[in-house]
């Protein structure tokens, strides 16, 4: 018995590529250089000596203070006396307020403010060591270089640059085919 085939014969298909090459051109010009000496410079500055003397403790000490020293002082003054009153009032408003101490605290600040410490004195010598301030500058002599050289200016000139990309071309070269044979399609059905 013969059986019935179907041949298949195909050929593929081919492409084919058409390619043509890009094109660049560089062009380049030199750059533009200039060149210019500058000369070495030199100055000299002299600054003389300076005596400087400052007598203002010396006179405050002796008394002769100046308006603006003499009122500052006295503010300064003020105000620490200010806040020791205040300070003090406090500390006998609170010995007043403990009363859980069972303690007599009015006669207690009475006894301080009846017998007060000896104030302090002594000998000082009017006006004292190193209250004339003497300040002495000597000469002094500056030498100021100025470095010469070169001056060098470029100036770059940029690159001419053309370019003619490629391309490519893809065509078809072969189509494919399929070709379909059928064998032994007469079948005998006799057995």
């Amino acid at each position: 018995m013969q059986l019935p085939q179907i041949r298949l014969q195909h050929l593929n298909a081919q492409i084919g590529l058409r390619i043509t090459q890009p094109v660049q051109e560089i062009q380049q010009s030199p750059a533009d250089v200039s060149i210019k000496q500058v000369p070495v410079q030199m100055t000299i500055n002299r600054q003389p000596s300076q005596l400087e003397i400052d007598q203002e403790e010396a006179w405050n000490q002796l008394g002769f203070k100046s308006l603006s020293t003499l009122s500052a002082e006295l503010a300064d003054y003020a105000k620490q006396a200010g806040l020791e009153a205040i300070g003090e009032i406090v500390d006998e408003g609170n010995q007043m307020a403990a009363i859980e101490n069972k303690s007599d605290a009015f006669v207690a600040i009475a006894v301080d403010k009846g017998n007060p410490p000896p104030d302090d004195y002594n000998i000082a010598f009017i006006p004292s060591y190193g209250s004339v301030k003497i300040h002495y500058t000597p000469t002094e002599q500056y030498i100021e270089w100025k470095q010469g050289g070169a001056e060098i200016d470029v100036k770059q000139n940029k690159p001419v640059h053309t370019y003619q990309p490629g391309k490519v071309e893809v065509y078809l070269r072969q189509e494919p085919t399929l070709d379909i044979d059928f064998v032994g399609i007469n079948i005998n059905k006799s057995m």
